[in-house]
C-alpha cells in the first residue's frame, strides 16, 4: 500500500508565525507512533510489546505502519517505552526496513522513563524533532482510511488560526458496536457546522453514569451535538505547539482525559480549538482491550478492513490464499481429511492439525501441533502450539510455544502466557491468566515467587497464576476491569450464530473444495429454529420493527455498517435470534426489490441484482455456518410463497446468492432436499418449482466437473505408464 504524496502543512510554532511572503511549506508528512501506555494485555506484554503482538498472524505494529505509508507518510518515531530492542530487531528484519519502503525513515526512540503519552509529548519537545503538523497514533491501530479529506480540513483551520491546533478522527459506530471498549465511553460535544469539540467526558458503562454540560456551554452555542455513539480511533492531526502544551502542563497524561479536556476547560487561558472529523463509511479502530483486538480480529477475518485482511500478505514471508467461508490458509498446511475448519477461520504455514478436530472462528498460527477429537472454537492460537488429543478451547489466547497435554479444557476468557505448560486433563477456570514462572512482572521478582502453581496447570505443568501488580491500574480501570472488557464479556454479546454445530446431513466428498479437509461437515440436530418459528406476539413486535427500520436503511442507501450496527443494536435489546434477524433481513430486501420493480419499473432478476449486491455485506453478517444458510433459504422461500411474481423472486434470488458465495452448493443442495422446502403446506412446494432448473443446473455442473477431473487424472496415469 502506497499513496505517497508531498502533503502541504501551515508552519505552526507555539508563536503561529508564517515565513514571510510563504504562507504553506511543503512538508514531508511525518507521525510520532506511540506505546499503549497500559496493562490491559499482560501476562502476554511482560515478554512483548503490544504493538508487536500478532493480530490475525500479523503483528499489529504492521497494520499501523501500513496505514501511514498508504497516507503518505514518509516519517515515522516510533516511542518505545518498554522491549525496546524487540521493536528495533522487528523493523530492521521487516519490509520498513529496505531501500523500496514508502516509509523513508522509521526511527526508534527509546524512551524507557516513559510511562503514558504525557512523558512522552514533554521528551518529544525537549528533542525537537517536531517542526509542523504531524500525525499522533498509537502502534495498535488498524484502519483503511483515507486522511487526505481530513488534512484538507485541517489545513484550511489552519491557514485561518494557527489557534485550531489538533482535529481528532472519530467514527460513527453506533453504541453498541463490537470494536468499542465498552468499559467506558467517550462522549464528545461538538459545535454542529464547525465541528468544534467544546466538551469531552468519559463515562463508565455502569447504571447510573451520567454526564453533566456546564450551563456556560449551552448559553455560548447555539446548536451543539452530544455523541456517545462514536469510536475514538485516536489517531490526530497536530500542530507542533501540542507537546509544548504538555510541557507547560506536566499533570497531563492521559491524552484524551487530560490533555483534551485540559485545553476545553481553560479555553480562555489557551485561545485554542480542537475539531473533530467523523467518518461514515471507512474502517478504523485501536486494539486497546482483550475485547476490542478479539473484535477487530473478526473484523480483519470478515474482510470489513480490507484491504487490510490476511491474503493481503502483509508480511514479507506470509502466503495467504483465501478460500469459501472465509478461510484462510498458508501453504504446507496439513489437514487429516475429517478435519472440520468451519467459517472465519485462519490457519498458519507448517500447522498440522489431527483426525476429527472442528475449529471455527479462529486464529492459528504458525508451526502448531493440533491432535484428535479437539474442538477449538473463537480462540486466538499463536505459533508454536502444541495442542493434545480430545482437548476443548473456548474463547482464550493461547501464547507462543505453550503445550496442552491430552484431554485439557480452557473455558472463556483465559489466557494462557508464553512457554506455559498444562498437564493433561486439566481444566483451566474462565477468566484465567496464567504465565512462565520465566515471566518478569517487577524488577524485584525472584524465583521463590515464580514457583509453577501445580493446582492451575496440573502435576507436570509450568505455570502460575498472574495477579497483577501495584502499578497494574490500567488507567483506572484495574485489571478486574480489563477482564470485564475482556474476551468473557465480549463472546456474550458478539455475532456469532447460536450455534456452532450445523444442523445438515452431509455426506458430499471433498472433491469440489480445492483443499480436502476444508470443508465444514455438519451433523444433524432436532434444536434448529425452523422458519416461521416466532409465533408470539413480542417476536412479531420486534420483526416488524428490525424490518420497518432495515428497510428504510435500504431504501435510503445508507451505510452498510451503520445499517448493521442499528440492526444488531435491536437484536441485542431484545435479545432476538439470529434466525429473527435473518427473518428481519430477508423481509427488508425482498420488499425492496418488489420495490424497484413496481417503482423503477426494473425486472425481477434486475432488482435482485441491484438489491443482493449492494446488500451483501450485510447478509454474510446473518450467516455464519452452513446451517444458517439452509435457514436463510427457508426463509427466502417463506416470503416468496405470498409475492404476486415469488416463484420467479425466489430463483432469482437463490441464483444471486449462489453468484455471490452467499450460500454454498452444498447447502443449496440440503435446502432443497430439507423437508420443509418440499412440504405441500403453506405454498412451500409450489413457490420453489421455477428453481428446480437451477438446482439441476448446479448438479449438472458438479458432475460435468467431476468427469472432468476424472478424465484429467486418467491422463496422467497414462503418461507415468
Amino acid at each position: 500500500m502506497s499513496n505517497r504524496k508531498e502533503k502541504k502543512a501551515t508552519p505552526a510554532s507555539s508563536g503561529g508565525k508564517k515565513r514571510e511572503g510563504d504562507a504553506r511549506e511543503i512538508h514531508r508528512l511525518q507521525a510520532i507512533l506511540t506505546d499503549g501506555f497500559e496493562n490491559r494485555f499482560r501476562p502476554l506484554t511482560l515478554e512483548t510489546p503490544r504493538c508487536l503482538l500478532p493480530l490475525a498472524n500479523t503483528p499489529l505494529i504492521d497494520y499501523t505502519l501500513e496505514f501511514l505509508a498508504f497516507s503518505g507518510v514518509e516519517d515515522v518515531f516510533i516511542y518505545a517505552s518498554s522491549h525496546a530492542e524487540k521493536i528495533e530487531e522487528y523493523i530492521r528484519g521487516s519490509k520498513w526496513n529496505q531501500p523500496s519502503s514508502p516509509i523513508k525513515n522509521c526511527q526508534i526512540i527509546v524512551s524507557p522513563t516513559s510511562t503514558s503519552v504525557g512523558d512522552a509529548m514533554r521528551d518529544l519537545d525537549q528533542k525537537q524533532i517536531i517542526t509542523h503538523d504531524f500525525l499522533l497514533i498509537h502502534g495498535d491501530f488498524i484502519g483503511n482510511l483515507s486522511l487526505d479529506s481530513v488534512l484538507e480540513e485541517h489545513n484550511k483551520r489552519r491557514a485561518i488560526s494557527s489557534k485550531a491546533i489538533m482535529t481528532m478522527v472519530l467514527r460513527e459506530a453506533g453504541t453498541a458496536h463490537r470494536s468499542k471498549t465498552r468499559s467506558e465511553t467517550g462522549i464528545f460535544v461538538i459545535e454542529k457546522g464547525t465541528n468544534r469539540c467544546v466538551h469531552y467526558e468519559e463515562v463508565g458503562t455502569k447504571d447510573g453514569d451520567m454526564t453533566f454540560l456546564p450551563a456556560s456551554l449551552i448559553k455560548a452555542h447555539s446548536e451543539l451535538q452530544i455523541r456517545s455513539d462514536l469510536l475514538d480511533c485516536s489517531l490526530d492531526i497536530c500542530a507542533p505547539n501540542v507537546p509544548v502544551l504538555y510541557t507547560e502542563n506536566f499533570d497531563y497524561q492521559h491524552h484524551r482525559r487530560d490533555f483534551l479536556n485540559g485545553v476545553l476547560r481553560e479555553t480562555d487561558l489557551y485561545e485554542m480549538s480542537i475539531h473533530a472529523h467523523i467518518l461514515s463509511d471507512q474502517y478504523g479502530a485501536r486494539a486497546r482491550s482483550l475485547q476490542t483486538y478479539d473484535a477487530i480480529s473478526r473484523d480483519i477475518t470478515s474482510r470489513w478492513a480490507y484491504p487490510l485482511c490476511p491474503d493481503s500478505n502483509l508480511g514479507i514471508d506470509q502466503a495467504y490464499s483465501l478460500k469459501k467461508g472465509n478461510i484462510y490458509v498458508e501453504d504446507d498446511v496439513s489437514l487429516a481429511k475429517s478435519t472440520i475448519i468451519n467459517r472465519m477461520t485462519i490457519l498458519g504455514s507448517g500447522t498440522r492439525i489431527g483426525e476429527n478436530t472442528v475449529v471455527g472462528q479462529s486464529v492459528i498460527g504458525r508451526n502448531c501441533e493440533i491432535g484428535d477429537e479437539t474442538e477449538i472454537e473463537c480462540a486466538h492460537i499463536w505459533d508454536g502450539v502444541t495442542i493434545g488429543d480430545g482437548c476443548k478451547i473456548n474463547n482464550a489466547i493461547i501464547a507462543n510455544n505453550v503445550t496442552l497435554g491430552n484431554r485439557c479444557i480452557i473455558q472463556p476468557g483465559s489466557i494462557i502466557s508464553y512457554g506455559v505448560k498444562i498437564a493433561g486433563g486439566t481444566t483451566v477456570r474462565a477468566g484465567s491468566r496464567i504465565c512462565n514462572s520465566s515471566s518478569k512482572i517487577n524488577d524485584d521478582d525472584s524465583d521463590d515467587e515464580k514457583r509453577t502453581d501445580e493446582d492451575l496447570v496440573g502435576i507436570g505443568g509450568i505455570g502460575f497464576e498472574y495477579e497483577g501488580s501495584d502499578d497494574d491500574d490500567d488507567d483506572d480501570d484495574g485489571l478486574e476491569g480489563s477482564l470485564r472488557d475482556g474476551l468473557v464479556f465480549n463472546m456474550n454479546h458478539s455475532n456469532l450464530s447460536d450455534s456452532s454445530i450445523s444442523t445438515i446431513s452431509d455426506d458430499e466428498d471433498d472433491s469440489e473444495d480445492d483443499m480436502p479437509g476444508l470443508k465444514a461437515r455438519l451433523a444433524r440436530s432436532d434444536s434448529v429454529t425452523t422458519a416461521g418459528s416466532e409465533d408470539n406476539d413480542e417476536a412479531e413486535s420486534w420483526h416488524k420493527e428490525a424490518s420497518q427500520s432495515l428497510f428504510s436503511a435500504v431504501e435510503g442507501d445508507h451505510p452498510v455498517e451503520v445499517a448493521s450496527l442499528e440492526l444488531n443494536g435491536l437484536r441485542m435489546s431484545a435479545n432476538a435470534s439470529w434466525h429473527q434477524v435473518r427473518r428481519a433481513v430477508v423481509t427488508a430486501l425482498v420488499a425492496r426489490v418488489e420495490q424497484l420493480v413496481s417503482k423503477a419499473s426494473k425486472t425481477i432478476a434486475a432488482a435482485t441484482e441491484t438489491v443482493f449486491t449492494r446488500w451483501s455485506p450485510l447478509i454474510k453478517r446473518t450467516i455464519f455456518e452452513r446451517k444458517d444458510q439452509v435457514d436463510f433459504l427457508l426463509i427466502v422461500q417463506k416470503e416468496c410463497v405470498d409475492k404476486k411474481q415469488g416463484p420467479t423472486l425466489l430463483f432469482a434470488i437463490c441464483q444471486k446468492m449462489f453468484e455471490a458465495d452467499l450460500v454454498e452448493e452444498v447447502s443449496v443442495n440440503a435446502w432443497w432436499a430439507d423437508e420443509r422446502s418440499s412440504t405441500d403446506v403453506g405454498g412451500m412446494a409450489n413457490v420453489r418449482k421455477v428453481t428446480k432448473a437451477f438446482v439441476e443446473w448446479l448438479a449438472e455442473a458438479e458432475e460435468e466437473s467431476s468427469e472432468v477431473e476424472d478424465s484429467e487424472e486418467d491422463g496422467e496415469d497414462g503418461e507415468e505408464e
